[in-house]
C-alpha cells in the first residue's frame, strides 16, 4: 500500500462513519475506487469506527502500531499481572479488544476469570464510554443465567479492564448436537436464556447481540448469557452514540433483526427476533434465510424484504441451505410441524409489533407448547365467547341474558369438571378409590346444579305475587333493577364455596349497576349504585384471583372492570390499566376485552375531556417507551382494530368509533399515509348512526377530527 493511498483512503472512512449499511452498499455499488482501496478500507472497517485516534493517525502510525499481528500481541501479554489476576491465555480477539483468560494470584483462594480489555490505541474517550456503559449494564445483571460482573479496573499504563465469570462451557447450538437433546429438552434449555433476556429487559437493557456464540452452556447443562458490549440502556441519555455501535458493524448481521440492519430505533423486539433466530437454529441447525456466499449487501436485503423458512420444512430445503452439514439434520420435521412453526414465525416477523410483546410471553408459549396447551401464536378461530350485548333503555332484555348467562356458566362448569373427573378415573391406577372420589364429586356438582336452579327461580318467582312467593311485596309488579337489589347481597352465601360462579355473578351485577348508574338521574339513587357497583368489582376481583391465580384473563377483566374504583389518582388509575392490558396480551391476545381496554387507554392519552389523564397514563405505559401520548395511543388503536374485526363485522360502531380516534390521533401528529382511509370510514359512521342512542358519540368523534385538522392547517 503506497502511502499516498492512506489520504483517500481516512476520507472514505469519514464518509463511510456517517452511512447505514443500507447507505454504505449503495456507495460500494457506484463507487469507482480501485480493488486495492476497496479491500484496505473494508479490513479496517472489520475494526471499530469509533475511534478518533484511528481517524487521526498518520500513514506510518496504520502500518505501525495499529495493525502489528494477533499473534504478537498475545505473546506480550501472556504472564501479565492485572491487579490480582495473571493472564494465562486468549479467549477471544475482536476490533477494539480482546478477552482474556486469567487465574487468581492473591493465595487467598483459586479462581479462574475472563478479563476484558481495550486495545491500547483504542483507548480514547468515546470508546472508554462505551466500555465504561458495557460495565455498568453488567452491574446491574445479578441472574443465574447471566455472566457476572466481578471487578473492573484501569491498568498502570491506563488501559480499562473488566473481570468477569469465566465460563467453561460451549456455544448452546454445539451443545444441543453434542448432548443429542430431544426438541423438548431443547425448548426448556432455551427457556432459560429467555429469562436471562426477561431480565435485562426488566432492568431496561437491550442486548442486540444475540446468538448462540454469546449464549454458553456448562456441562452441567446451564446457559450463561454473555457480551452486554452493545447492549442498549432504554431512557439513556446517549442514545444516538448507543445506536450508531450497532448501525456500524459491532452488530452480527445473521442474527440482528430487519430494524437493526436498516439503522431504526431498536427495542425489546429486537432481542425477540434474534432468540427467534437462536431457536430456529437450535431446533433446525440452520438459519432462517439462505445466506451462505452472499455478500454483505444480499444478507442485508434478504433479512430485510424476504420470508424465513418455515422450520419444518427445513429438511426438504437441505440442497438450498448450504450451512445445513450432513449430520446435523432434523431428526423428526414432523415434531416441529404446527405449534413449533408458528412460535419461531411469530418471533421473526418483519414488523417489531407483530411479534411476541414481551420475552416472557414468547418463553409461556414454548411452555404452552411443551404443556400440549393451545398457544396464542396459533391463527385465530371463531370460536370465543358470544360478545356483550347492551341495550341503555332495555333493563330487562339485559336481565334476560344476564339470566342466561349465569345459567350457561353453571351448565358448563358442571360438565367441564365432570368431564375431567370421567377423564381422570380412565387413567387412575386405583379404579376403586377414585371412583368412589369422583361420586362425591358428582354429588357435589348436583348440589351446585340445584343450587343455581334455586337462584334463577327466586329471580322468576319475583314475578309471582302471591303471598309465599319473591314477588309477594312488589304484588307481582317489580322491577328488574329490585330483583339485582334483593339477591345482590345473596350471592356468596347462596354459592358459598364455589368462588368460579360467584365472582361471575358479581361481575355481571357489577356491570347492571354500572349501566343502571349511568342512567340515573336521581344523585343519590346514582350513588347507592355507584356503591354497589364498587362492592361487586372488587368482590370478582378477589374471588377470581382466588380461584384462577394471580395472572389470567379473567383477572385482567375484573382489574379493567375495578381499575377506576381501586386506583387513589389517575397514575395509579393508569398503572392498574396497563398492568390489565399487558396480563390479557400474555394470557388471551384474541380475547374482546382486550381491545376495548386499549381503547380506553388511548382515550385517556389524547382526549380534550381527560385532560388530566393524559401524563399520568403516558408514565404508566407498559413497557416504558419515549413515545409521546400521539404516538402511544396510535400505537393502542391499531392494536385494538384487528381483534375487534375478529368478533365484529364492519358495521359494527366499534370499529367506527375506532377509526374516528385513528383520525384524531394520525391527524395530531401530521400524518396522512392512511388517514383519509380512517377518516372516510368515520364520516360515514356519522351518518350511520343517526337517531340512536350513539348518534351524539358519533357526531363528537367526527368534529374532533376537523378540530385537530383544522389546527394543522392554520399552523
Amino acid at each position: 500500500m503506497q502511502a499516498e493511498n492512506w489520504i483517500t483512503i481516512k476520507k472514505v472512512l469519514q464518509e463511510l462513519f456517517n452511512l447505514t449499511p443500507f447507505e454504505r452498499e449503495e456507495f460500494w455499488a457506484k463507487s469507482d475506487l480501485s480493488a486495492e482501496i476497496k479491500d484496505e478500507v473494508k479490513s479496517l472497517l472489520e475494526f471499530e469506527e469509533e475511534s478518533e485516534k484511528f481517524m487521526s493517525a498518520t500513514a506510518g502510525n496504520l502500518t505501525g502500531e495499529l495493525f502489528f499481528e494477533k499473534e504478537k500481541r498475545k505473546h506480550q501479554i501472556i504472564g501479565q499481572r492485572i491487579g490480582i489476576y495473571e493472564i494465562v491465555g486468549e479467549l477471544g480477539f475482536g476490533g477494539m479488544g480482546a478477552v482474556y483468560l486469567a487465574e487468581r494470584k492473591d493465595e487467598k483462594f483459586e479462581q479462574k476469570v475472563a478479563i476484558k480489555m481495550l486495545k491500547r490505541e483504542f483507548n480514547v474517550e468515546k470508546i472508554r464510554r462505551n466500555f465504561t456503559r458495557e460495565k455498568e449494564i453488567l452491574s446491574k445483571l445479578n441472574h443465574p443465567n447471566i455472566a457476572r460482573l466481578l471487578d473492573a479496573g484501569t491498568t498502570a499504563d491506563g488501559v480499562p479492564y473488566i473481570v468477569m465469570e469465566y465460563i467453561a462451557g460451549v456455544p448452546i447450538d454445539e451443545f444441543s448436537e453434542a448432548k443429542n437433546l430431544t426438541v423438548k429438552a431443547r425448548l426448556k434449555l432455551f427457556n432459560k436464556v429467555c429469562e436471562a433476556v426477561s431480565f435485562a429487559h426488566q432492568n431496561l437493557i437491550i442486548h442486540r447481540d444475540l446468538k448462540p456464540s454469546n449464549i454458553l452452556v456448562t456441562e452441567k447443562g446451564e446457559p450463561k448469557l454473555l457480551d452486554f458490549g452493545i447492549s442498549k440502556l432504554l431512557g439513556a441519555e446517549n442514545s444516538e452514540e448507543s445506536t450508531r455501535i450497532t448501525a456500524f458493524g459491532a452488530m452480527t448481521p445473521e442474527y440482528a433483526s430487519p430494524e437493526q440492519i436498516k439503522g431504526e430505533t431498536v427495542t425489546t423486539a429486537t432481542d425477540i427476533y434474534s432468540l427467534g433466530v437462536v431457536l430456529f437454529n437450535i431446533l433446525t441447525n440452520a438459519h432462517p434465510f439462505n445466506l451462505k456466499g452472499r455478500t454483505t449487501g444480499e444478507v442485508f436485503k434478504i433479512i430485510s424484504e424476504n420470508k424465513p423458512a418455515v422450520p419444518s420444512e427445513i429438511s426438504n430445503l437441505k440442497s438450498q441451505i448450504p450451512n445445513l452439514s450432513p449430520q446435523s439434520e432434523v431428526r423428526n420435521p414432523k415434531s416441529l410441524k404446527g405449534d413449533l412453526d408458528n412460535i419461531i414465525l411469530k418471533s421473526l416477523r418483519k414488523e417489531p409489533e407483530r411479534r411476541y410483546q414481551t420475552v416472557e410471553q414468547f418463553a409461556a408459549d414454548i411452555w404452552r407448547f411443551i404443556d400440549n396447551l393451545p398457544i396464542l401464536a396459533h391463527p385465530a378461530k371463531i370460536s370465543y365467547r358470544a360478545s356483550k350485548f347492551y341495550q341503555r333503555n332495555k333493563i330487562s332484555v339485559f336481565a334476560g341474558v344476564f339470566i342466561f348467562l349465569a345459567l350457561v356458566t353453571g351448565i358448563t362448569v358442571a360438565i367441564w369438571q365432570a368431564d375431567a373427573a370421567r377423564r381422570q378415573a380412565n387413567i387412575a391406577l386405583d379404579a376403586q378409590r377414585h371412583s368412589e372420589r369422583e361420586t362425591e364429586r358428582a354429588k357435589t356438582e348436583a348440589e351446585k346444579a340445584k343450587k343455581i336452579t334455586a337462584f334463577m327461580s327466586k329471580v322468576i318467582s319475583y314475578a309471582n305475587p302471591a303471598w309465599y312467593a319473591e314477588g309477594a311485596k312488589y304484588q307481582g309488579n317489580a322491577r328488574v333493577i329490585d330483583v339485582f337489589d334483593d339477591l345482590s347481597d345473596k350471592i356468596d352465601t347462596e354459592f358459598e364455596g364455589q368462588a368460579d360462579i360467584q365472582s361471575e355473578l358479581h361481575h355481571k351485577f357489577t356491570e347492571v349497576y354500572n349501566m343502571v348508574g349511568q342512567r340515573e338521574k336521581d344523585a343519590a339513587r346514582a350513588e347507592k349504585f355507584g356503591q354497589k357497583q364498587k362492592f361487586h368489582a372488587l368482590r370478582a376481583l378477589e374471588l377470581r384471583k382466588q380461584f384462577y391465580g394471580e395472572r389470567h384473563e379473567l383477572v385482567a377483566k375484573d382489574m379493567y372492570y375495578a381499575h377506576g374504583i381501586i386506583g387513589k389518582n389517575e397514575q395509579e388509575m393508569g398503572a392498574i390499566l396497563a398492568e390489565a392490558i399487558q396480563m390479557m396480551r400474555e394470557t388471551n391476545p384474541h380475547n374482546l376485552n382486550l381491545p376495548y381496554m386499549l381503547e380506553d387507554y388511548a382515550a385517556c392519552l389524547i382526549l380534550p375531556e381527560y385532560q388530566k389523564y393524559h401524563e399520568p397514563y403516558r408514565k404508566t405505559v407498559i413497557p416504558l417507551t419515549d413515545e409521546n401520548n400521539y404516538q402511544i395511543a396510535e400505537r393502542y388503536l391499531r392494536e385494538a382494530l384487528p381483534i375487534f374485526r375478529e368478533h365484529y363485522n364492519e358495521d359494527n360502531a366499534a370499529i367506527f368509533t375506532i377509526k374516528c380516534r385513528l383520525a384524531h390521533a394520525l391527524a395530531m401528529q401530521n400524518k396522512w399515509t392512511d388517514f383519509d382511509e380512517h377518516y372516510t370510514v368515520c364520516k360515514q359512521g356519522e351518518t350511520k348512526f343517526q337517531n340512536t342512542d350513539i348518534s351524539e358519540s358519533m357526531k363528537k368523534n367526527v368534529e374532533l377530527v376537523e378540530k385537530a385538522l383544522a389546527e394543522v392547517k392554520s399552523k
